[in-house]
């Protein structure tokens, strides 16, 4: 599999990486030995900025996250916190972004969904952005017809 070099937003699959594996408190030597690579190798790629889909799902892996997060991440993104999940007692090997039980002011217990939670964070953002935007033109048209008198 090829990469396709992404245009849309700033993806850095190294610092993604890197992110990840210091979010996870694992050191570099630690993520060679998962990786089965040397830890400058590791530390190499911690610095492309474009990682070829075979080695970032081998990475994905050892960090135990989901390829489209070290994948798609941008530089900027929010913090995703990632549970493994027990089964029988035994930690499970797959990530999940999972709901989130909230206790709510009636003391009972609310689940949500984290994906939901940043959606109505980024849409309440760009309706702000948006909201922004129309002041700055109306200043514009303002001072526009200001300078015409």
């Amino acid at each position: 599999m090829e990469t396709e070099e992404l245009t849309i937003g700033r993806v850095h699959h190294g610092r993604n990486i890197r992110r990840t594996r210091i979010e996870k408190n694992m050191n570099q030597e630690g993520l060679s030995e998962l990786v089965h690579l040397s830890q400058p190798a590791v530390s190499k790629y911690e610095k492309m900025r474009v990682i070829d889909d075979e080695m970032l799902q081998r990475f994905a892996r050892a960090l135990n996250v989901p390829f489209d997060y070290l994948k798609t991440l941008e530089e900027d993104a929010q913090t995703v916190v990632f549970e493994n999940i027990t089964n029988n007692g035994n930690a499970g090997t797959n990530a999940n972004i999972g709901f989130v039980d909230e206790v709510g002011e009636d003391n009972r217990v609310n689940n949500f969904n984290p994906i939901d939670k940043i959606t109505e964070l980024y849409e309440r953002l760009l309706k702000e952005k948006d909201e922004k935007y129309a002041a700055l033109e109306r200043r514009l048209q303002h001072i526009e017809q200001s300078l015409q008198k």
